[in-house]
C-alpha cells in the first residue's frame, strides 16, 4: 500500500465554495479503491492532523451547504475539525507517514510551499495544474504586498514537481509553454466532473433569463456582458433578465461598482453567497447559461448541462468545448456589437427550445474518472 498525503491547509485557512474546493471535495468522495491510499492533512493544534476520506469529504462539503448570510466559514470548519479531534503530528512525524505528497490546491502560503519542498526532498510529489497564469492573464492577479515571492515559488514548484495532472489541455499547454516545465516530466490531463448534480429536465422561464455563475474577475468579462445586455435592452427592446451569481471581484473594485450600477438600472440581478441548492434552482430556472472569457476549466458549465440548461460560450472555455453539440453552443461574444446581437438572437424562444434539444446531461465528465486520473498521475512517479 502506498500512502499519499493531500494538503488541505489552504482550504482550512480560507474555506469557500470555489471550483478548486469542489475538486478537493470529490477527490475525497471519489478516490478509487486500490493500492494508493490518501490521507488528508490539516493544520491542527500547532502541528498537523490526519483525516480519512470520509472525514475529509465531510469537512470539504461545508462550503456547499445552505448557510444563509454566513460568508466566513472558518468557524464551522474549525468546529468540525474539533469534532474529529485528529491525533496531532509534528512536521518531522508527518514526513515519516507518507510515501508521496499531493498539492491539490493553488496556495501561496509559505507553510504549504515549504512543506511541499520538504516532501520533495524525500518522496515523489504531484500537483494539480489549474486555471490561468499571471503571465497569460495579468489582470486576474493583484498580489497583496509580501505575497508575490510565494506566488512565484508556487509556479516554480508547478514547473518542477515529479508529476502534474492538469484540469484541461489548455492548462497543460500553459504550464509547458509559459512555465517551461520540462516535457520529459510526467504531465497529464484529467477533466473534473459534473455528476455531483442530479440530472433534471429543463424548466425554462416564460421570460428569457441569461445566467452567469462565478466571481466577477476581468478575464470572465462580467462588465462586457452587462454592457452588451444593457444596450440590447435599452436600444433594441430586449425583454429579458441578466443574472450574475457569485462573489465580487477581489482584483478590481471597479468591476463590482459597475455591476452594482447595472443592477440599479434594472433588468440585472447579482446574488452573492448562494448555497449549492440556491445556485442549482436558479440555473435550472434559466433560459441559457453564459460562459464568456477565459476559464481554466468551467465546472458550472457542466452543472448547467446536468440541469438541462443550454450553455452559450466564447473565449477559452475547456469544459464548454468538451460539450459542443451536447448542450454547449459557441457564439460570437468577444466584441460588444456581436454580443448585443447574440442577446437579441438567443432571446427567441424557438432558438432556445432547439438548443435545449441537444442537451446531453449523461455526456458530462464524471468525478470518478477525474479521481482515477489524479491517482494515476501520483502513481506514475
Amino acid at each position: 500500500m502506498t500512502y499519499v498525503g493531500i494538503d488541505l491547509e489552504q482550504f482550512v485557512t480560507d474555506p469557500h465554495g470555489s471550483g478548486i474546493q469542489r475538486v478537493l471535495q470529490y477527490l475525497a468522495k471519489a478516490w478509487p479503491e486500490g493500492d494508493l491510499e490518501p490521507g488528508f492533512v490539516v493544520p491542527w493544534q500547532g502541528g498537523h492532523g490526519l483525516l480519512d476520506r470520509e472525514q475529509a469529504a465531510d469537512l470539504l462539503t461545508i462550503p456547499f451547504l445552505p448557510r444563509g448570510n454566513e460568508h466566513d466559514l472558518t468557524e464551522p470548519v474549525q468546529a468540525r475539525l474539533a469534532e474529529f479531534d485528529p491525533a496531532p503530528l509534528t512536521s518531522d512525524e508527518l514526513l515519516e507517514v507518507f510515501d508521496a505528497w499531493l498539492l491539490a490546491e493553488v496556495s501561496y502560503l509559505p507553510t504549504v510551499l515549504r512543506r511541499f519542498e520538504a516532501f520533495a526532498s524525500r518522496v515523489s510529489t504531484a500537483m494539480i495544474g489549474y486555471d490561468t497564469l499571471p503571465m497569460s492573464e495579468p489582470t486576474n492577479y493583484r498580489f497583496r504586498p509580501g505575497t508575490a515571492p510565494w506566488a512565484s515559488e508556487y509556479f516554480r514548484l508547478l514547473a518542477t514537481a515529479s508529476s502534474v495532472v492538469c484540469i484541461s489541455a489548455e492548462a497543460r499547454t500553459s504550464i509547458l509553454n509559459v512555465l517551461r516545465r520540462d516535457p520529459a516530466l510526467p504531465i497529464s490531463v484529467a477533466h473534473p466532473g459534473g455528476d455531483h448534480i442530479a440530472i433534471q429536465q429543463p424548466q425554462p422561464p416564460e421570460r428569457p433569463i441569461f445566467t452567469r455563475v462565478g466571481t466577477l474577475e476581468a478575464r470572465k468579462r462580467p462588465v462586457e456582458i452587462a454592457l452588451a445586455f444593457r444596450e440590447a435592452r435599452d436600444s433594441q427592446g430586449l425583454d429579458a433578465e441578466l443574472l450574475f451569481i457569485g462573489g465580487h471581484s477581489h482584483s478590481d473594485e471597479a468591476i463590482n461598482r459597475e455591476i452594482s450600477r447595472q443592477v440599479d438600472l434594472g433588468g440585472v440581478r447579482w446574488i452573492e453567497g448562494a448555497s449549492d441548492d440556491e445556485v442549482r434552482d436558479l440555473v435550472h430556472g434559466s433560459s441559457a447559461f453564459l460562459s464568456i472569457g477565459v476559464e481554466g476549466y468551467g465546472i458550472p458549465v457542466l452543472e448547467a448541462i446536468r440541469l438541462g440548461t443550454p450553455v452559450l460560450f466564447d473565449g477559452v472555455q475547456p469544459a464548454a468545448e468538451l460539450m459542443v453539440g451536447k448542450g454547449a453552443q459557441h457564439i460570437d461574444a468577444m466584441e460588444h456589437d456581436a454580443l448585443v446581437r447574440e442577446f437579441i438572437s438567443w432571446s427567441e424562444p424557438a432558438r432556445l427550445a432547439e438548443l435545449r434539444q441537444d442537451v446531453a446531461p449523461g455526456a458530462v465528465p464524471t468525478w470518478a474518472d477525474f479521481a482515477v486520473g489524479v491517482a494515476d498521475a501520483v502513481s506514475s512517479v
